[in-house]
């Protein structure tokens, strides 16, 4: 009896090393095709993507600081070669992988003209994917529309979010102020989230901030470092970037990193607002996860975010803040400190009193229902049942943003235009319905921000 124990357990562990050798040698033979990660961290990190289908998944567009580049990724289940061909051209992708077992494949486009459609596909001569086209952002151009997001996911809900956004064919772009596929450690949901959105993202990018839900129980950032790209190189580290469309600076900062007035991130803040030609680029926008102002009580307000950040905020001209995190919406009129600095003409305001802030937590996941009363001044509209997106347009004839709040049944909650002229004198000056209100609005703001200090 012991004897055939013993040669059970002697076959087995043959069977184990016979098994593990085989992977080294698979891997070794197929090693002079593989880019950018080396035998060791693969077999630790992504064994399993040694073997499996090469046919490419979860493609996506990145938009690149250059007008004349565009990144895309895509997923394989096993190792290859990947590249990229466009318009006659071809570049090899840089290939890669995570503590997940599938295999990721990043590639440049390069030498677009902004205004022109590019055709692509991915893979490599055993696996191409279907061909996709998209049109190179054009900076001049007199009118751009996107769609912005927040808190999205896999819910109902948020595929009917991601329905409208795919049969949008007019926007440009989509932008997403964290929390995007709440994968939370079980990494199939990325794939899937991914795969979701492939319709979209084939044709045009999606540009991301990161939330409290990229940062993964067993993974912390990785998974968001992998998938999404901000400079160009693989396992970025880069959580705070901008990128530029007509008319409008974009800045993604991190409210999940040091952002006080002695970190790296501020310090960068400073000198890309510094940066921005207004006369150029009439609109400032800052996208971050959670909110300086909310008047959800699940969350609220991030207090140490506008602490920080707030007067920063206002120095510069930022125009709008749009976060997440709070999943309702509301919009803030011109504020700081806490004051209404404007509360414009209707539903239109004029750039450079102060920042407007949009919690925009609706695109998929459970409302949060309870609101503190009563409503602040500062805030002019909120709803907390709903799910949906913003959708926004540049027209750079008049020079000025639109955007209006579209709830998953089509009809829109709420909508505003920022415009960089000035409005009238009679409209400024007649605000809450008393004459000449509109000028006395920044003295008492500084009153204000006086009086906090001294508390």
């Amino acid at each position: 009896m012991r004897g055939s124990v013993a040669r059970l357990e002697t076959g087995l562990r043959v069977r184990n090393f016979v098994r593990t050798l085989a992977i080294v040698l698979v891997f070794l033979f197929f090693a002079p095709i593989v880019h950018a990660q080396n035998l060791g961290e693969t077999l630790q990190e992504c064994p399993g993507t040694l073997t499996g289908s090469t046919q490419p998944q979860q493609i996506h567009l990145q938009a690149t600081q250059d007008a004349t580049t565009m990144v895309v990724i895509w997923a394989t289940e096993g190792r290859s070669m990947g590249e990229v061909e466009w318009n006659g051209q071809t570049a090899a992708s840089s290939d890669y992988c995570y503590n997940h077992d599938m295999a990721f494949h990043m590639a440049t486009m390069t030498d677009l003209v902004p205004g022109e459609e590019v055709t692509y596909r991915v893979g490599n001569d055993g696996s191409w994917s279907d061909e996709y086209t998209f049109t190179q952002i054009d900076q001049s151009s007199k009118q751009f529309e996107w769609i912005s997001i927040a808190d999205h996911g896999d819910s109902s809900e948020g595929m009917d979010v991601s329905e409208a956004i795919i049969s949008d064919t007019d926007a440009r772009l989509v932008t997403i102020s964290g929390d995007i596929s709440y994968a939370d450690g079980e990494q199939s949901a990325w794939d899937d989230w991914f795969n979701i959105q492939q319709d979209s993202m084939t044709v045009i990018p999606w540009i991301t901030g990161v939330g409290n839900h990229e940062n993964e129980p067993g993974y912390g950032f990785t998974p968001y470092e992998h998938r999404f790209d901000s400079d160009g190189q693989i396992e970025s580290e880069m959580f705070w970037y901008s990128r530029q469309i007509p008319g409008v600076h974009m800045v993604f900062m991190s409210t999940e990193h040091d952002y006080d007035p002695d970190s790296t991130q501020y310090a960068w803040l400073e000198q890309e607002f510094a940066s921005v030609d207004r006369e150029a680029t009439p609109f400032l926008i800052v996208y971050g996860h959670s909110p300086m102002y909310s008047s959800n009580s699940y969350h609220g307000s991030e207090i140490e975010l506008r602490t920080a950040l707030e007067q920063l905020y206002v120095e510069n001209g930022v125009d709008l803040v749009i976060a997440g995190h709070d999943h309702f919406y509301e919009r803030t009129w011109p504020v700081s400190a806490e004051m209404v600095m404007d509360t414009g003409n209707g539903d239109r305001f004029a750039r450079g009193e102060a920042p407007i802030h949009l919690v925009i937590g609706t695109a998929g996941r459970s409302a949060y229902e309870d609101l503190d009363e009563p409503q602040p001044e500062w805030s002019a509209y909120r709803e907390n049942s709903t799910y949906g997106w913003t959708r926004w347009v540049y027209d750079g004839e008049a020079r000025e943003v639109s955007m209006a709040f579209y709830r998953i049944d089509g009809s829109i909650g709420d909508e505003f235009t920022l415009q960089e002229a000035p409005l009238s004198s009679e409209s400024k000056d007649t605000i809450l319905g008393v004459p000449g209100f509109g000028s006395v609005l920044p003295i008492l703001a500084i009153f204000g921000a006086a009086l906090r200090r001294l508390r």
